[in-house]
Order: structure tokens, then C-alpha cells, then sequence
């Protein structure tokens, strides 16, 4: 079956008449009932229904038929793909990304990206999870990297996971942790309630909240200073001197995970395949971190 086959059984299959198909691929009627049969005796099937009024498919013919139209739709994709290889790719993908991955993961990736589609403009806007994820939900992003799935339905791949732990400057009285000033940064929703499990579970006082901070950075700066504990994700090497203990609900460690969600149709757009591939990648190790 080469692709010329492959066009005649879309041709007849859409037309249901060898005349009309035979126009459209301006060939005669009789090559074309010739290859027609050719293609029976190569696959051992009869394509078309004996003793019925007009052209009618046989359960094999209607079933090859149907893969012909998948094949070249699939040898289409696959040329166009392959010419936008052979030339200078021009385009873009707008991103959206949570702050911190933003800041710590994120740009050794993009100018890897750059090295290999110097062609590709990246978008890119950081921010809370839940603010990103409605931009996508918009339209207005190609693609989020987030704190949660959202329970997103289309392209979706976890990129990275840590753990959540509560850290500070020296060890302290797990049971006076209440009275000890907290050093609060935003984790996102869905955490945000995995943490309040764990504190319930384990405390009947609300916590002591002295500080609200926006930067890892800055909250990291406050606990070396001894000015409270904190509960973050081990994004960066915490210092060896730093108290810590794992934050986990039901025997399970609380996880910071980073999902990258998209629209099924980027998949088509090499480029994009190409950035998704690097970050999926990326998690495993074969990029530089």
C-alpha cells in the first residue's frame, strides 16, 4: 500500500462513485477499478458488497477506508512537520508560570530552549497558580506551569514534586509550635488545605501568624534570622544548620508539584512539541536544573 492507494480508497470511499473518484484523481475508471482489485488480491478482502444497488463498502473496505483517511491525515502532519524542520522556525508560545518555578527551575530551561529555536519568542508572565490557570482557561496562555492540575482535562504531564517541611534556625518544642511566630507565604488552595489538615491533626490553637511574605527568598530570610518558622518546599538547598520536619497528612508527605497544562492542539506545532519534551525532560534529570 503505497500513498497513491491509500488516496484512491479516500477518493472512492467519498464519493461512493468510481466515475466522480476517478475525476478527482484525474486518472480513468477502468485504472482505477484496476487498482481497486489490485488492492483486494494484495490484502485478500473484497472491498464492496456483491449484488448491491450502487457502490456499498464491505465491513473490510469501509474499515480500510477509514484508516486511509487516518493515514494521510497522519502523512500530512507528518511532511508538514518535517518542512518546518528544514527552515528557520518562526513563532511564539505565550506561558504562563507560578512564581517560583518562575524564579528557581525555570530560566536555565528557556535559554536551552533559545540555544535550540532561536526563532521562538517565549511569552512568559509569572504569578499565583490560580490567577495562571485562569488565563489559560481564557485563552490568553498557550501553556501554565502550576501548583495543582486543576483538574484540567486536555494535555497535562506533572513536570516536578518536593516535599513541604517546616524549617527553623534551631530545634524547638514540637508542642509549643502554636506560640512560636509562623513566617506565612502563599502555597495555593489545594496546600494550603493539606496544611491545615496536618495542623488540625496536630494542634487545637490556631497558628501564631507574624508575617505574610509573596518570595520564598524573603521568607527563607526571615528563618535564618530567627525571626520564625516556616513551612515551604524544598525548591532550594535549605541551610544544614536549619531545623526541619517533614509536613505529611495521613502518613504522606505534603508535595509541592508542578503541573504543565495545555491545549490538546499544541501537540501539532513541532515547537511546542519540542518545549513540552524539555520540561517533561527536565524532570527526570537530562537537563541542567
Amino acid at each position: 500500500m503505497n500513498e497513491k492507494d491509500w488516496l484512491i480508497l479516500r477518493a472512492v470511499y467519498q464519493h461512493k462513485n468510481i466515475t466522480r473518484a476517478a475525476e478527482q484523481l484525474y486518472t480513468s475508471q477502468p485504472a482505477l477499478s484496476y487498482r481497486l482489485r489490485q488492492i483486494e488480491r494484495k490484502l485478500a478482502i473484497r472491498l464492496f458488497e456483491e449484488g448491491q444497488k450502487g457502490l456499498v463498502f464491505s465491513a473490510q473496505g469501509e474499515y480500510l477506508a477509514q484508516h486511509a483517511v487516518t493515514v494521510l491525515s497522519d502523512l500530512q502532519q507528518l511532511k508538514l512537520n518535517l518542512h518546518s524542520l528544514d527552515q528557520a522556525q518562526q513563532g511564539e508560545i505565550s506561558l504562563g508560570v507560578s512564581s517560583n518555578y518562575a524564579a528557581y527551575r525555570l530560566p536555565p530551561l528557556l535559554s536551552q530552549f533559545r540555544q535550540t529555536h532561536p526563532g521562538i519568542r517565549v511569552s512568559l508572565m509569572s504569578g499565583f497558580s490560580e490567577d495562571i490557570i485562569q488565563k489559560l482557561l481564557r485563552g490568553e496562555i498557550d501553556m501554565a506551569l502550576v501548583k495543582d492540575d486543576f483538574n484540567w482535562k486536555e494535555g497535562k504531564h506533572l513536570i516536578e514534586e518536593d516535599d513541604y517541611v517546616l524549617v527553623n534556625s534551631q530545634d524547638f518544642d514540637f508542642a509549643l509550635l502554636p506560640h512560636m511566630p509562623q513566617i506565612k507565604i502563599h502555597h495555593g488552595a489545594h496546600v494550603t488545605q493539606l496544611i491545615e489538615r496536618w495542623w488540625n491533626a496536630n494542634f487545637s490553637h490556631a497558628p501564631n501568624i507574624t508575617m505574610e511574605v509573596d518570595k520564598l527568598e524573603v521568607c527563607m530570610a526571615m528563618v535564618e534570622h530567627g525571626l520564625g518558622y516556616a513551612i515551604v518546599a524544598t525548591y532550594l538547598p535549605l541551610p544544614e544548620h536549619f531545623y526541619r520536619r517533614p509536613v505529611s497528612v495521613d502518613g504522606t508527605t505534603v508535595k509541592n508539584r508542578t503541573w504543565l497544562l495545555h491545549r490538546h492542539n499544541l501537540n501539532a506545532t513541532p515547537y511546542r512539541q519540542a518545549f513540552i519534551h524539555l520540561l517533561q525532560t527536565a524532570q527526570q534529570g537530562l537537563t541542567p536544573r
